[in-house]
């Protein structure tokens, strides 16, 4: 047993010891060689693979718990128009896009109008809320 050991703290010593080329030049160790190998090929995949994707990003953000801050006053055209094609979209999506240069994260969400206020649809209805949005993953439109 305690030539096991041995070897084992052999191997360790040697593994630390920086490798040299006959020329004297020092090699990378395995581990950084596979290191610096995983970082260029594999770690690349899984980043892009774990990245949230904007509709994931746009759920994220609206969930009731992020502090977000809707658009207030008259909407640009482009805007209402991003907005309108969001109704289409299942209640509960969300996506953040870019639209005029600017990132907006649009959020469908149950809306309410008074009968007789004057605004269609009255009553319960799917719509669409535009929130600024912060995040930095969108789709331009």
């Amino acid at each position: 047993m305690d030539e096991l050991h041995a070897s084992q703290r052999r191997a360790t010593l040697r593994s630390e010891e920086p490798n040299t080329t006959s020329d004297g030049e020092e090699r990378e160790a395995p581990l950084a060689v596979g290191r610096r190998i995983f970082d260029s090929t594999v770690r690349l995949r899984l980043d892009a693979l774990l990245a949230l994707s904007a509709t994931e990003l746009g759920q994220r953000e609206c969930s009731p718990a992020a502090a977000k801050e809707p658009v207030r006053g008259r909407l640009d055209r482009a805007v209402v128009l991003a907005a309108n094609e969001q109704l289409t979209l299942p209640m509960g999506a969300a996506s953040v896009l870019t639209v005029a240069g600017h990132p907006y994260l649009f959020c469908l969400e149950p809306h309410y109008h008074p009968p007789g206020g004057g605004i269609t649809p009255e009553g319960w209805h799917k719509g669409v809320t535009v929130y600024h949005a912060q995040a930095s993953k969108e789709r331009r439109l």
